[in-house]
């Protein structure tokens, strides 16, 4: 049988991806990359969809992989197309979430001579990625395939993937790429056959994984070497470095903790607070945050992000329960004299990223008296905050969770009641500061605070970085316990943040909110492109308050007011003409009156409650997102060719000024 050596190379590859568990992928066509997306839109095991702009194409994924913890393929020809994924592997990389970017390369003989479409893709994405393999050209010996020993890379850098990070295979392809049709229906018979044989131990759950195998291996201290397939090439440090930094880090001071002494530790606090930011592991989600439940008097805050999993969890109810609302405006009054339950705690531990809450930063680091314990997340050696934490190994971790834990505290009643009383006063303040009849401005907490009565429970809330994953402590707490709250706070920048939403659309299959501002929005405005992809109604809440007011916030209003053109952003732009050109659904709520009125509201509350399924016990969100669990074997794939109708763009004119004197006056 006659055949073509690029699509040979491909298929091989695709099948092994998919026998590494890569279950999705994300396309953006090209002529380089011709044999990889034929291989894997024939694939019936790879559900498929196209996105034409890599830089959206790169979030989608991202988001995708954000709810499945599995990764998420993407593909791209050579040139700069793959140099557009780079903010998303960035975003990937710093919270540890699983991708592959596969990208096609022109051959070794094109290569520096001058040839259209090359650049140089050897570690395209230097220091950011778990790893990166440079794959051969196929070659011939006597007219037969000669088949390269790259297997085992492959499998390494996949199952590196899928321990939390994102991982680059570059792959060089010479003409021609289209199959031989002989090699084409061959390729289509085997890859059905390899799909409908697959074991049921594919479809196994993140959550019941081992626990090795729920944390990136440079923080177990295990080496994750960058493969390349040339002599000449040279090769990039490895992150066995990062361990050896740690190590120098820590030798001037006994900060690691064995378990029996975080056992120790822990147990002897009689009021711990337990600060879960963004992004924990599924280990920390799953196992550990239960295991610090036990503690009759743990208490909990959790920053937007840290229950992207959902609740089903051992004991999800009782956590729910310890978890503290409107800790915001607490913290901030800390400043003030006077008498908090927050000045009771005598232990602080901290899992998933690093806190970005101002008010909780600076508690955390004002707490250098009290013992913290850091369990090291995504990076070895986590303290921006200063606050001199003692460290918890992932192994460490590991073995502390399985020890029988002993707790000898009385559960401290008063303390308990005292912070529910605090939730209580501040959802008094709240209800009385958003009377519809008090205010005729319409400010950004106005409408977090109408949002939190529209958008039902259960539903998943993607919030946008600069303001919006700042106010929802502040004015919609119940979210933190009521609703998935996910977050891109890895790098924390505004861009690829509808993209992501619309890849957690995806992966969920679920009506889900957008919440973002105006300038977020526009940087990331070829993500409606793909709009048509969506299949379960997505609402993209839109705060318009003047474009960068968080600035107005910041020492560079007071320090250089005459400056301040240059930082505050606001664009002529109508978002309503936008919605119109992309075909998507529109409303704009320009005053407080709106607001309030219902008609809208009852719309969207309608939409958004379209198949949303009810949690009962402990089976929550997690199950419905089905995270971790691959959809079954199927031998057909998506099309991108569906209208735009699912989603709807709800855009508020907001008032700056007003908005950030209404967060202050909250705070007070």
């Amino acid at each position: 049988m006659q055949k073509t050596l690029s699509f040979s190379s491909a298929s091989a590859l695709i099948k092994e991806c998919y026998n590494q568990g890569i279950k999705e992928a994300v396309l953006s066509p090209g002529s380089r990359n011709t044999s990889l997306i034929l291989a894997l839109i024939h694939f019936p095991g790879i559900r498929c969809v196209s996105v034409i702009d890599e830089r959206s194409a790169g979030f989608v994924a991202l988001g995708m992989s954000k709810v499945s913890k599995r990764p998420t393929l993407l593909c791209c020809t050579s040139g700069t197309a793959g140099a557009n994924y780079y903010p998303a592997v960035i975003e990937a990389y710093q919270s540890s979430i699983p991708l592959v970017v596969l990208t096609a390369d022109r051959p070794a003989h094109l290569q520096q001579v001058g040839a259209s479409q090359t650049i140089q893709q050897q570690h395209l994405f230097g220091r950011h990625v778990l790893d990166f393999i440079q794959l051969p050209e196929a070659e011939t010996q006597n007219g037969k395939e000669n088949p390269s020993d790259i297997q085992e890379d492959v499998i390494r850098a996949l199952q590196l993937a899928t321990s939390g990070g994102p991982v680059h295979i570059n792959v060089p392809f010479n003409k021609p790429f289209e199959p031989t049709q002989e090699q084409f229906n061959q390729y289509v018979q085997d890859s059905r056959a390899l799909v409908l044989e697959a074991k049921e131990a594919s479809t196994i759950s993140v959550s019941d994984l081992p626990s090795h195998r729920l944390v990136r291996p440079e923080l177990v201290g295990l080496t994750t070497p960058s493969r390349l397939h040339s002599a000449t090439a040279k090769q990039e440090p490895t992150f066995n470095t990062h361990h050896k930094y740690l190590n120098q880090v820590l030798d001037k001071e006994a900060l690691l903790l064995h378990p029996d002494q975080v056992q120790n530790s822990y147990a002897e606090m009689k009021r711990p607070l337990i600060v879960i930011g963004s992004d924990p592991t599924p280990f920390q989600w799953f196992k550990l945050l239960p295991t610090l439940a036990k503690h009759p008097n743990a208490r909990f805050i959790l920053e937007p992000g840290a229950s992207l999993y959902g609740w089903d969890l051992e004991d999800s109810k009782m956590i729910k329960s310890k978890v503290i609302l409107g800790w915001e405006a607490w913290l901030y009054r800390l400043k003030h004299p006077g008498s908090s339950p927050f000045t009771s705690i005598d232990g602080i531990v901290r899992l998933g990223k690093e806190v970005v809450n101002p008010a909780l930063a600076r508690f955390l680091s004002e707490s250098k008296h009290l013992t913290q314990l850091r369990f090291i997340t995504h990076e070895p050696f986590e303290d921006a905050l200063t606050s001199e934490p003692y460290f918890i190994t992932p192994e460490a971790a590991f073995y502390w969770v399985d020890l029988k834990k002993k707790y000898t505290q009385v559960t401290a009643k008063d303390w308990h009641n005292a912070l529910d009383e605090q939730h209580g006063q501040h959802l008094k303040r709240l209800a009385k500061q958003f009377s519809h009849t008090k205010n005729d401005i319409l400010t950004d907490g106005a409408v977090f605070h109408r949002l939190s009565t529209i958008i039902p429970p259960s539903t998943p809330i993607f919030l946008s970085n600069s303001l919006p994953v700042r106010d929802q402590g502040l004015f919609a707490p119940m979210w933190s316990v009521d609703n998935p709250l996910l977050a891109q706070r890895g790098a924390a920048g505004i861009d690829g943040i509808s993209s992501t939403a619309l890849g957690v659309s995806l992966a969920t299959q679920l009506p889900m909110a957008l919440i973002t501002g105006d300038i977020a929005f526009l940087y990331d405005i070829n993500a409606l492109l793909s709009a048509k992809l969506i299949t379960q109604p997505l609402i993209i809440f839109v705060i318009n308050n003047g474009g960068g007011s968080i600035f107005s916030s910041l020492p560079v209003q007071q320090a250089a007011p005459e400056s301040m053109e240059w930082f505050l952003t606001p664009q002529p732009v109508s978002i309503e003409h936008l919605a119109q050109g992309y075909g998507l659904f529109y409303t704009k709520i320009a005053h407080s009156k709106q607001l309030w009125e219902s008609n809208w509201a009852e719309q969207m509350q309608n939409v958004l409650q379209t198949n949303i399924l009810t949690s009962e016990g402990n089976h929550s969100q997690a199950k419905q997102l089905n995270i971790g669990k691959p959809d079954k074997p199927k031998l057909s794939h998506p099309t991108s060719t569906n209208s735009a109708s699912n989603v709807r763009i709800v855009e508020f004119i907001t008032n700056s000024q007003a908005s950030i004197a209404e967060r202050n006056q909250l705070r007070q």
